[in-house]
């Protein structure tokens, strides 16, 4: 998708939801339903729910506790975030003409699916859940926080612009801005530390349960990519499907399938063996000549040669080698293997779904496993639907946790740092009067939030301007 196209289908979606807007509000809906604006959105508020937080909220030594603990949490993250920014920066400016072109376009800023390309159409409804529930669990713990402080909670509702952007709960300003700066503090560092809770309790219900009970589906060779219209796909071979023999000969990895087709000729009819989840296929298939194929095929015509005349094309044009399945495997396991590079590349599935095309847990290089023990007949299809629910819990928690904790005002994390600034200042500048305090802190902090939003926007500035 163009930068245009996505302009383009985002321009028609806000179109249509402004104007629906226009005709509830001129039907008096939002006034019945206490519906008010927040700039563009909406914003629905109620008094529901606040007798919940109060009973969860009981507990106070726990959550001063949990709250304290979030705050050195935050902290970490943030001088990590913001690490990690300066060194995107550093390796952009690096960068040549041609991959700067490449780096990802401004429709991976916008939280929708299928308009975001890591964000795909096919697993919608996984991503609104997930994405509701890190709001809710983010809100809701501020408001447990505000509770447990001895603040008022005024209202809890919903923020909603065409899908929702956010749960919110709103304490009493006058309250938080009154009391003591630990006890705000905490407050703000809940939402991000129960995303990160959260982060903890999907990885070991992801990895540690659901994956422990997958392993490969057989021995043999996985194929990543099948030319169209060619022998495989006539036959039923695609991506995930895993090559165990060809031509009555056993395939244990990519070489020995190489070897083995070298071997066979054009117009050779032969047998082949290859597994898809847990069903094996044995079919009889005719190959047609390499040279001829190679040469009707632009991706890769120009590496045809005169030795290809004769042989036997099968038309699978790339597999994953033997080892790269075992690694990805057990980094599913337990993405802490090999931290922090292992965690990375969980956390970066999505990516790989859309610039290479592959991600081990979606359809249908799912189809290179088999589930075994305890859930060994469990529906695959039920199996890896709950997989891949609970990696989006993950995925979105994990992403709202780290977007908040930069010390960029209005986040949370820029709300921390304003206070954690207001403490230094106080105790180094004693002499100077609480306004000019507040003075200074509003002054560095705008001055770091711009420098944060500067170092965010910074590979997409590069590549537009």
């Amino acid at each position: 998708m163009t930068l245009i196209d996505g302009l383009l289908i985002l321009l028609a979606i806000v179109s249509i939801y402004f104007l629906l807007v226009f005709v509830l509000h001129k039907k008096g809906y939002f006034e019945k339903f206490n519906i008010s604006f927040f700039g563009p959105a909406l914003m629905l508020r109620t008094t529901r729910g606040r007798n919940f937080l109060k009973k969860i909220a009981k507990r106070k030594r726990f959550w001063k506790a949990f709250g304290s603990s979030g705050i050195v949490l935050c902290f970490i993250f943030m001088i990590a975030m913001v690490t990690l920014l300066i060194w995107q920066v550093w390796t952009v400016t690096g960068f040549t003409p041609e991959q700067v072109e490449q780096l990802p376009g401004i429709e991976f800023m916008v939280i929708i699916p299928g308009i975001n390309p890591i964000l795909p159409l096919e697993y919608i409804w996984y991503i609104l859940f997930a994405l509701v529930i890190a709001i809710i669990v983010h809100e809701f713990s501020h408001g447990i926080l505000t509770i447990a402080g001895k603040l008022k909670v005024k209202s809890l509702g919903i923020l909603y612009m065409i899908v929702p952007l956010g749960a919110f709960c709103e304490p009493d300003e006058d309250e938080l801005k009154k009391t003591n700066l630990s006890n705000r503090m905490r407050i703000y560092a809940a939402g991000p530390t129960s995303n990160l809770l959260v982060v903890l309790i999907t990885i070991l219900l992801f990895s540690f349960i659901l994956m422990s009970s997958v392993q490969p589906a057989a021995e043999g060779t996985i194929v990543f990519s099948v030319d169209n219209n060619s022998p495989a796909t006539k036959i039923g071979i695609g991506p995930g499907s895993t090559i165990t023999s060809l031509n009555d000969s056993i395939v244990t990895s990519y070489e020995d399938y190489v070897v083995l087709l070298n071997k066979t000729k054009a117009n050779q009819t032969i047998s082949i063996t290859y597994v898809i989840s847990d069903k094996t296929f044995s079919e009889q298939v005719k190959l047609t000549d390499k040279y001829i194929e190679w040469g009707k095929r632009p991706s890769i015509y120009k590496y045809n040669n005169e030795s290809f005349k004769g042989k036997g094309y099968l038309g699978i044009s790339s597999f994953l080698r033997e080892d790269t399945r075992a690694e990805h495997l057990n980094i599913l396991k337990n993405p802490f293997n090999n931290f922090p590079d292992g965690f990375l590349f969980f956390f970066v599935l999505p990516l790989l779904g859309y610039f290479q095309g592959y991600n081990p847990i979606t359809h249908p290089f799912n189809d290179a496993y088999v589930l075994t023990g305890v859930l060994q007949g469990f529906p695959s299809n039920i199996f890896w639907g709950l997989a891949n629910f609970i990696y989006w819990i993950f995925w979105l928690n994990l992403a709202v946790a780290l977007f908040n904790v930069l010390p960029m005002v209005p986040l949370d994390g820029g709300f921390l740092f304003n206070d954690a600034l207001r403490s230094v200042i106080k105790r180094i500048k004693k002499g100077i009067s609480e306004e000019q305090r507040e003075k200074l802190v509003k002054n560095v902090t705008l001055v770091i939030s711009l420098i944060i939003l500067f170092l965010v926007m910074f590979p997409w500035i590069v590549k537009y301007i």
